[in-house]
């Protein structure tokens, strides 16, 4: 199992923590406004997002500033969930989303994040040739419309991870299944317009030419944030038992609860709901100890279908300060490893994670710094 001593997830799913310092009771908890007991954490500012639908085009000419142009689709809830994401040509990226929530989330993490209406048509099929059309107000006011045209038809062929490796910050997307896109897929922003170009590493011509674009059919991205992140444990419990419940609120308005679901013995299996993000869902399997938490891993799901669609961080330890991390999709496919180091005590430490695998994310690291006290605590990850 791996140790845990402070840290917190962010965006999607952040859970603050604290090291705790006393043995597991079995009796009722009994809530405080002084935290007694702070929940377990698994040391990350990490986000997570899950999109049924998703689109990519990526930009190499020089008509447009961006590298990337993203668009994500969520009908399962009662308004349709629209977010679109402009990467400039430098790494930093720009969020457009269609509810204040949304926009207030991406915010957090220290990036561009616009709340602006926007309008999404598409054909009621999805084979190849299919046309959809994304429409909004950039916030300089420049119109920004795209067009995007399927290319093949959506299948497992499409599915896995998407490279990486310039991005700034650890990034894992994979495709649960998907399509390239197709001739006449164009983003315009203004009067300046970039056609997708052929996709030469794909295309077989005359048979098939793919362009440089994607949509993708349950899209998972897991992004290991960077910043600061200050945090208040408004209520704790006394023990830790099925129902304890702990209370969190983030300077940004944010607002977490995380709640004991089941105790077996030391073992905890806590449910986690966030304001921002009310259709994600995280479990986490944790153990409480006289010395602290130790956590075995944390499954994110979306909150429709999250039986079928799920990605988990598995902990190892390999000695007292060092331990592993893999990121699984479903219930077999690999989608990273890295190596962790801790040190530090109790209220202040530090934890080095290091991505081992894949092959493009080797190298990769964060490290996160932690100071706590009885009721707030501040993590810094670079």
């Amino acid at each position: 199992m791996h140790r845990i001593l402070i840290a917190t997830l962010a965006a999607a799913t952040m859970l603050g923590t604290l090291r705790a310092q006393t043995a597991v009771q079995t009796t009722a908890p009994d809530s405080t406004s002084t935290p007694s007991i702070p929940p377990p954490s698994t040391g990350l500012l990490l986000s997570y997002q899950y999109w049924p639908t998703q689109y990519i085009q990526w930009i190499a000419g020089p008509e447009l500033p961006y590298a990337m142009i993203e668009f994500d689709v969520d009908t399962s809830t009662k308004q349709p969930l629209y977010h679109a994401v402009l990467t400039g040509k430098d790494g930093t990226r720009t969020h457009y989303s269609n509810m204040d929530r949304m926009a207030a989330a991406y915010k957090m993490t220290g990036e561009a994040s616009y709340k602006t209406d926007i309008a999404f048509d598409t054909d009621d099929t999805s084979k190849p040739g299919s046309t959809s059309t994304i429409r909004f107000s950039m916030q300089d006011g420049k119109p920004f419309e795209w067009r995007f045209v399927q290319g093949s038809d959506i299948s497992a062929q499409g599915a896995g991870l998407t490279p990486l490796p310039d991005a700034p910050v650890a990034i894992f997307a994979y495709r649960e299944a998907g399509a390239v896109a197709g001739e006449g897929t164009a983003v315009k922003i203004g009067d300046a317009v970039s056609t997708a170009e052929v996709w030469k590493e794909i295309s077989h011509p005359p048979y098939f030419v793919g362009y440089r674009g994607a949509v993708t059919n349950s899209a998972h991205m897991l992004v290991f944030t960077k910043g600061v992140e200050n945090w208040k444990i408004t209520k704790a419990p006394a023990n830790v038992a099925a129902g304890s419940a702990w209370e969190l609120d983030n300077d940004t308005g944010n607002h977490r609860t995380l709640t004991v679901s089941k105790m077996d013995g030391t073992h905890a299996t806590i449910a986690v709901t966030d304001k921002f993000h009310p259709v994600m869902n995280v479990t986490m399997d944790a153990t409480y100890t006289p010395t602290g938490w130790t956590v075995d891993k944390v499954r994110y799901s979306p909150s429709k279908d999250g039986d079928k669609h799920h990605v988990t961080l598995a902990f190892t330890t390999t000695s007292p300060a060092a331990g592993t991390m893999d990121i699984t999709a479903g219930k077999k496919t690999n989608l990273a490893s890295a190596s962790v180091e801790m040190g530090g005590d109790i209220k202040d430490h530090t934890e080095a994670v290091k991505f081992t695998a894949p092959k493009w994310a080797a190298g990769k690291t964060v490290n996160a710094e932690v100071a706590t006290t009885s009721d707030t605590q501040t993590v810094t990850a670079k």
